[in-house]
Formats: C-alpha cells, sequence, structure tokens
C-alpha cells in the first residue's frame, strides 16, 4: 500500500486504511452513478486535511474535518468537465473526472488555504486530486481517474476524526 497526503494528515488518515480495507463490504454499493448525503447540523465544516491511498483492488480519497464541525453535505459524480468558479476549466491526469462538491463547508481560513492545489498519488485508478473551488461554502475537489469506462466508486463517512471517503474500485 502506498500513502500518499497533505500535511501530518496522512498518518490519521493512514490509519483509516487500515481499519477500513478490512471492512471493504462497509463501501456498498459499489457503482459508477452519483451518491450523495445531506448535511447534519448546523453551520459550516472546516475541512483541514486530505490523503489518498493506493491499494491492490481499489484507491481511496479522503478528506478530513475539524472535530468540532458538522456533517457537510457531499455529491460525487462523474463529470466531463472539471469547472471552477470563474467558469475556466480544470485539468487532472486520468481520462475521466470524479467531481466530490463538499456544501457548508471552506477549507481555508484568514491565513489561507488548509489544503494543497494538488496532491499526485498515481494509483492505479486515482491518478491526481486538485481543489477545483472553495467559494461560499462550497468547497469542489476534482479527482483524476484512469481507464477508458468510468469506474465503480462507493462514498462513505467515518468519525474520530470526522471524514468523507471515496473508494474507487479498480
Amino acid at each position: 500500500m502506498r500513502i500518499r497526503g497533505w500535511h501530518a494528515v496522512a498518518s490519521a488518515a493512514g490509519a483509516a486504511f487500515f481499519v477500513c480495507a478490512a471492512g471493504a463490504t462497509a463501501c456498498l454499493p459499489l457503482t459508477a452513478t452519483p451518491k450523495s448525503q445531506p448535511a447534519s447540523g448546523s453551520g459550516q465544516a472546516t475541512l483541514n486535511g486530505a490523503a489518498a491511498g493506493c491499494h491492490p483492488t481499489y484507491d481511496r480519497f479522503v478528506i478530513r474535518a475539524a472535530l468540532t464541525t458538522p456533517k457537510p453535505a457531499y455529491d460525487v459524480r462523474y463529470v466531463t468537465t472539471l469547472v471552477g468558479p470563474s467558469g475556466a476549466p480544470v485539468s487532472v491526469l486520468g481520462n475521466r473526472r470524479l467531481r466530490v462538491r463538499i456544501a457548508a463547508a471552506k477549507a481555508h481560513t484568514a491565513g489561507g488555504s488548509l489544503l494543497p492545489a494538488v496532491l499526485t498519488p498515481l494509483c492505479s485508478r486515482l491518478r491526481q486530486v486538485k481543489v477545483v473551488e472553495d467559494f461560499e461554502g462550497v468547497v469542489v475537489l476534482g479527482l483524476g481517474i484512469a481507464g477508458g469506462v468510468p469506474k465503480p466508486f462507493c462514498v462513505f463517512r467515518l468519525t474520530a476524526p470526522a471524514r468523507i471517503v471515496v473508494d474507487v474500485a479498480h
């Protein structure tokens, strides 16, 4: 397994890889159709870290939120083009693009961004992750996926710390 992450979050997210890899059945259904979940609680979540992991049968992307925040809404789906807030397209490595949209969230403070602009794990399927947007309570990340057809994926939440996990099948 190869893990590439942002900041000191990789070790915390890495623990999730070992815990969840054994319980992969928790990540069903595994399809290429959009997946979403509404927010719970009030206020805005602060996204403060991310990591990617390469596995023999799937690749994983994990985005972490501060512990004291509400659960933000998410919408994960394949898109033809990733579009930034200015309307300009955003390119990522890979033949397919998976858009991860997280609402009622931010990934910045007055001091700047809490997430680097790019993560390039070069896994079998998950090739690259870019921050597409962090504007007006919406954070959008673009995942570049290798392959000719959209690969099945699943999305789920973990706690302590709060995370949204996206697994992409090989």
